[in-house]
């Protein structure tokens, strides 16, 4: 529902680039072939394993979910406020973090969030006792995650 309509139109919406919603920073590794961590990179692959939630990236700027959390707090609290349909363009894990706040998920839990890869939908619904979650496939890109084995 909402003020959109029925035909799903945006064309009177108006974009909102935030740098919260940028993809987690991995760091040094940034620049590692998708899948590769795993083979490259052993240690760091366990030490994430180890606490999904507070593992940061080595290197400049690299990031944890923890800090996607606090970066993603300002987001939160706008989109609390917001009375209309909201479509919100992210990264997987920045998805993560917000999904996992609107359904109430322990944050220990966040990180293993399941979001299929690729482009889809993820549509939070507004209800008596809280918000429920609907995926709608898009187009899968075939982009493979840093993480896929």
């Amino acid at each position: 529902g909402g003020e959109r309509g029925e035909r799903g139109d945006w064309s009177a919406s108006i974009p909102l680039p935030l740098k919260a919603l940028n993809e987690l920073c991995f760091g040094s590794l940034e620049s590692l072939p998708g899948g590769k961590l795993r083979h490259s990179f052993p240690e760091e692959y366990a030490a994430r394993a180890m606490d999904l939630l507070h593992y940061r990236y080595p290197g400049v700027g690299g990031e944890s979910y923890m800090d996607l959390v606090t970066n993603c707090r300002e987001v939160v609290l706008a989109l609390e406020r917001m009375r209309t349909d909201v479509a919100v363009v992210c990264d997987v894990a920045v998805a993560r973090v917000l999904l996992g706040y609107f359904t109430g998920t322990p944050i220990e839990q966040i990180p293993e969030i399941a979001i299929s890869p690729g482009l889809g939908l993820v549509e939070l619904v507004r209800g008596h006792s809280g918000f429920s979650i609907e995926h709608h496939d898009i187009v899968d890109v075939g982009r493979p995650s840093l993480l896929a084995s």
